[in-house]
């Protein structure tokens, strides 16, 4: 261990390591550490000393990568990981493929994966722009952010990078609560606007507060007409939690028609001319253009659906299990309170004490009238 010399190619350094998959440590006397020797290309004593107490500091330092990574460029991992059968998969699959290679391999895609740094992730994220050159929201930029910490924690565990350097950027909290409710003058505008395919679909998301791709991917095998319920399964689900969900008169009468009419080759529940509905984005924005409608979007529906449980009596419990929240604090960002709720609940208030309490008379003396 130390310097060793040949006669051809001058100096050589030698070290004992621990190769623990991530880096080389430097290791003496330690069980299964295996000698490993880097090339000075010096035949000077002097200098080949100081390479190798630079080479001894780098391994104390842990600087020197594993062995067993094998070295691969972003762009060839995108495109495994978009082969991937767990990623293909995903509900988000189509977004993941946009993801990487619309956005991923073109800024990381000549990188090795081991080279990347949180600086790499942190200056991907201040340059994104959209596709019209815009600068995108930052829920847009910390959605792109979770894919890619997924495509890394996928290589990582495959052994193809040592580190997820995506897992060392923190995601700031965009601010993007939205308490857009409709008014029932403004959903039965919507509603008689849309376009007879998308009636439906509307209804569902109105009524049941189910999200958008749970909706279009519906199948007629998660529908029971006979006992009234969605069955949603977990992979159906975005949180991976399969639910029940309990239908309406409206949208049971709604479902029933449909099912007298469906194209048997598709089992879809929701469908345009015999083939699945994929996409209600510029049906959506249609009809909000012809109904006068401003500020709102299709996931707002879900808004309206937690807002109205709660103003019809449902407990927070069952109301979260119907929508499908796991938390109260995010069933809370989703249940919207007016002024008219505030008015109608001091009522409601009113209503209890005054036939509950008691409120004695004042006691202050009369006020006594003075002559003139």
């Amino acid at each position: 261990m130390g310097l060793t010399k040949r006669k051809k190619d001058g100096w050589y350094v030698e070290f004992r390591v621990v190769d623990d998959g991530k880096v080389l440590t430097l290791a003496r006397g330690t069980p299964g550490a295996k000698l490993k020797r880097w090339k000075t290309s010096t035949t000077n004593k002097t200098v080949a000393r100081e390479q190798e107490a630079m080479i001894k500091t780098d391994l104390m330092k842990g600087n020197y990568r594993s062995e067993k990574i094998r070295q691969m460029t972003f762009a060839q991992w995108g495109e495994k990981y978009l082969s991937l059968e767990e990623v293909k998969a995903l509900r988000s699959y189509r977004d993941r493929v946009f993801a990487i290679r619309g956005q991923f391999i073109p800024y990381f895609g000549k990188k090795l994966l081991d080279d990347l740094t949180p600086s790499d992730v942190e200056t991907f994220r201040a340059q994104r722009k959209l596709p019209n050159g815009q600068t995108p929201r930052l829920s847009t930029v910390n959605y792109d952010h979770a894919i890619l910490k997924h495509c890394l924690s996928l290589a990582v565990r495959r052994g193809f990078v040592s580190t997820n350097v995506a897992k060392q950027v923190t995601l700031p909290t965009p601010d993007n609560e939205r308490d857009r409710v409709l008014t029932p003058e403004e959903w039965e505008r919507l509603y008689a606007a849309a376009a007879d395919h998308l009636k439906p679909i509307l209804l569902v998301a109105f009524q049941l507060g189910m999200r958008q791709r749970e909706i279009l991917d519906l199948t007629w095998d998660r529908v029971d007409l006979q006992r009234r319920f969605i069955r949603l399964r977990v992979r159906d689900t975005k949180t991976k939690d399969g639910r029940v969900v309990p239908l309406t008169p409206a949208v049971w009468e709604v479902l029933r028609e449909l099912s007298q009419v469906r194209q048997i080759h598709c089992s879809f529940v929701f469908q345009y001319e015999g083939h699945s509905i994929q996409w209600v984005k510029r049906g959506f924005r249609n009809a909000c253009r012809r109904a006068g409608i401003e500020d709102f979007r299709f996931h707002d529906l879900r808004h309206c659906a937690a807002t109205n449980l709660r103003r019809s009596g449902v407990d927070t419990l069952t109301a979260m299990t119907i929508i499908g929240h796991k938390s109260e604090k995010m069933h809370r960002r989703y249940n919207s309170v007016s002024e008219a709720d505030l008015s109608q609940a001091m009522q409601k208030l009113n209503f209890y004490l005054s036939n509950t309490y008691v409120t004695p008379a004042s006691e202050a003396p009369p006020a006594k009238s003075v002559s003139a």
